[in-house]
């Protein structure tokens, strides 16, 4: 933690919303860093920027000076500070780690309370991402040159993106005004044109890729070598934020020194620790005006960065512009794109919500916190309080503060329980994944941790998975409630009906260790003893049918681009969905006997070989996305099912009232209706009601979860 040292802090009235802001004095690039607090109230409108920026490893410090006091501050937060400070000019910034008495827990909690409107009323905001690696490549003594460090500024063009319905033209250019095929969006740029100094380092960008001698010999000194990457990769987001495809960025071969190094730097970039802090998504989204991000000796707005990388989808994942040329991407270059579409994907779908919809504080915070379950944070509170400045213009305000004299226990389990007071739905236990934090195994097992999902690589969201299903419809009974007086404290009391107990598992299924999908398949028909000429003994349904539903969770995803970064929509599966993961199948087994399978389309036309392969790659990406990390499972009364990774034999399947899914339980030692939530389940032949509590409640029975 921060460490005030010999630094006195004075009072701050709370009444007259005051907080600390810090004036950072003038000094050279090499210089001790000397600062002044100073006391003023949000209510007279200060002028200041606000700094976003990840404390880094609290042991790493060193010394900067307060009020003439010593103060222990971290290396990060000092380098932020010496990209931030002028040597002319005294720049007023407000500072959470030295702002805020660290060691006034009382102090914290109130602050706190205050930052959706200290980002709000900021002139701008001041991202620091981290270090570029431009620093260890300059020597000390030219450094203690510089009155300023070098920075260079990248603009935020007024281009915008008019979407259409039909998809690019297999040339990418923009046909608006034709009568012909136009593409998935129309390009607009500003009136007074392109900023003229970033079109200059686009152009020297493609003209590095086409030269064939650049970067390929050992003249071209690394400082040197490395700036024209990273000029490269913020020419690369600049042409993506401006519209232009994917294929019109590489001007040269996949190999070029000068592509490779601009997507190595991207790839840096979207590694860096920022954005996987709790507190940064309110900081990013919160701010009325400008928000700029420093990357080493780089300056450029953080809406050019989040746009190319939410945009990159459309290029890849639909129409034709860039579909091709992305195919012929090398995997780690795709992986490297797809992670920063994924990052900045998650951050502009979020900021649209928040600017389009409008929802219930509670509504909107389980929403956040299950689309920010990929954050971390040092201490697990935040993972809560660092969203609550983003309920601010949501109607129905919940009884939510910052408190830090609350325990994370007891914060979650307050969290969990207005959830589920206020929805009347137990939806928040489907989120009962993935629970191997120090907080996972105090919290009672039918509250989330939030922590990542078995597939938090994937955009794919545990609520809109489960959402098409309806395994115990609402009926009589009481609202779930908190048990008292019990020897269970904390345990939660639902109401359902016990189905089977598990009697077969298989191993957690993982797309990185499965060398061949068929292989998998294979093993599956053979786990679940599928005879093609049988009938599923709880639906009468054929067999292989009853698998391939299982086998997808009876569901297939979409992606939509009504949203700049594309919004993934769930639909149970029809009858021809099944009939092509079936013939998916077929493709794959034929493949791997070396066979070539000849099928003919309805139109009479026969299947050619890419037709094939997008049969087949639809298959496997939607049975990974419902299985990632999951388990299938056998019943004793031979239901086919998929659950969570701990699920052992002899856990028992129940439909609880409140549960629009099945869920996974296991006996627990406090007393004989005592049950641990291992998770949630798709158990095929029972997710649309069939097996609910009649209306009378038969077969229901009470049940304490702890």
């Amino acid at each position: 933690m921060m460490s005030s040292s010999k630094l006195q802090y004075e009072h701050l009235d709370q009444q007259d919303h005051s907080i600390r802001l810090l004036r950072l004095v003038p000094g050279r690039w090499l210089d001790n860093i000397y600062c002044e607090l100073q006391t003023v109230s949000l209510d007279d409108n200060p002028a200041y920027h606000a700094l976003s920026y990840v404390w880094g490893n609290p042991q790493d410090t060193g010394l900067i000076t307060v009020d003439g006091s010593p103060f222990q501050a971290t290396k990060n937060l000092i380098t932020a500070l010496r990209r931030l400070r002028s040597s002319i000019d005294v720049k007023v910034f407000w500072v959470d780690a030295v702002c805020i008495n660290q060691l006034d827990t009382n102090e914290k909690t109130s602050q706190l309370g205050l930052m959706a409107r200290i980002y709000k009323s900021a002139a701008d905001v001041q991202v620091f991402l981290g270090e570029s690696g431009v620093l260890d490549l300059i020597p000390h003594e030219q450094q203690a040159l510089w009155d300023d460090p070098p920075r260079t500024h990248w603009v935020r063009d007024a281009t915008m993106l008019i979407h259409t319905e039909h998809p690019p033209h297999k040339d990418g250019k923009t046909l608006v005004g034709l009568s012909r095929e136009v593409p998935m969006w129309a390009i607009l740029d500003p009136s007074n044109g392109l900023n003229a100094a970033d079109q200059h380092r686009v152009d020297q960008f493609f003209a590095r890729q086409q030269d064939p001698m650049h970067g390929r010999d050992e003249e071209l000194p690394p400082l040197e070598r490395l700036r024209h990457n990273q000029s490269g990769a913020f020419a690369l987001m600049k042409m993506l934020s401006n519209g232009r495809c994917l294929k019109v960025c590489c001007q040269g071969p996949l190999d070029s020194p000068a592509w490779q190094g601009a997507l190595n730097v991207i790839a840096h970039v979207v590694s860096l620790p920022w954005w996987s802090r709790a507190w940064v998504l309110q900081e990013a989204i919160l701010p009325q005006r400008d928000v700029l991000a420093i990357y080493g000796e780089i300056v450029v707005p953080m809406g050019l960065i989040e746009d190319s990388g939410a945009v990159l989808p459309r290029h890849y994942a639909r129409g034709d512009c860039c579909k091709r040329f992305w195919n012929s991407l090398p995997q780690v270059q795709k992986a490297t794109l797809e992670k920063f579409a994924n990052t900045m994907g998650q951050l502009e779908g979020i900021r649209q919500t928040l600017n389009m919809l409008k929802m219930k504080q509670i509504e909107m915070l389980k929403y956040l916190i299950e689309k920010t379950r990929f954050k971390e944070a040092t201490d697990p509170r935040d993972k809560i309080y660092g969203l609550l400045g983003l309920l601010s213009n949501c109607d129905e305000p919940i009884d939510l503060i910052p408190d830090y004299h609350l325990s994370a226990n007891d914060l979650y389990t307050k969290v969990a329980m207005q959830m589920i007071s206020y929805t009347r739905s137990l939806s928040i236990l489907h989120h009962h994944e993935f629970r191997s934090s120090p907080l996972c195994t105090e919290l009672p097992s039918w509250v989330p941790c939030w922590g990542p999902t078995y597939g938090s690589l994937t955009p794919f969201q545990i609520g809109e998975r489960t959402a098409n299903f309806l395994a115990c419809p609402p009926g009589p009974g009481r609202i779930p409630h908190l048990a008292i007086d019990t020897p269970c404290p904390n345990a939660l009391v639902v109401q359902g009906r016990f189905i089977s107990k598990v009697s077969a598992v298989t191993t957690p299924a993982s797309k990185e260790t499965t060398s061949l999908f068929i292989d998998l398949l294979t093993f599956l028909q053979t786990f679940f003893d599928i005879d093609p000429f049988s009938l599923h003994p709880i639906t009468q349904e054929p067999e292989e049918d009853a698998l391939a539903r299982t086998l997808l969770s009876d569901q297939v995803f979409e992606v939509r681009y009504e949203f700049k970064a594309g919004q993934v929509v769930f639909s149970r599966a029809y009858a021809g969905d099944i009939q092509m993961f079936r013939l998916a199948r077929q493709i794959l087994m034929a493949q791997k006997m070396g066979q070539t399978l000849v099928l003919t389309l309805p139109n009479g036309t026969v299947m050619d070989d890419e037709a094939k392969a997008h049969v087949v790659m639809h298959a496997e990406e939607n049975f990974w996305c419902a299985n990632e990390g999951r388990v299938f499972f056998r019943t004793e009364e031979g239901h086919f099912g998929s659950g969570p990774r701990e699920t052992n034999v002899g856990d028992e399947v129940w439909v609880v009232l409140g549960s629009l899914v099945p869920l996974v339980l296991r006996r627990a030692t406090e007393g004989e209706d005592g049950r641990r939530l291992v998770g949630y389940a798709y158990v095929h032949g029972i997710m649309d009601g069939e097996a609910a509590p009649g209306v009378n409640g038969e077969g229901k029975r009470e049940v304490y979860l702890v």
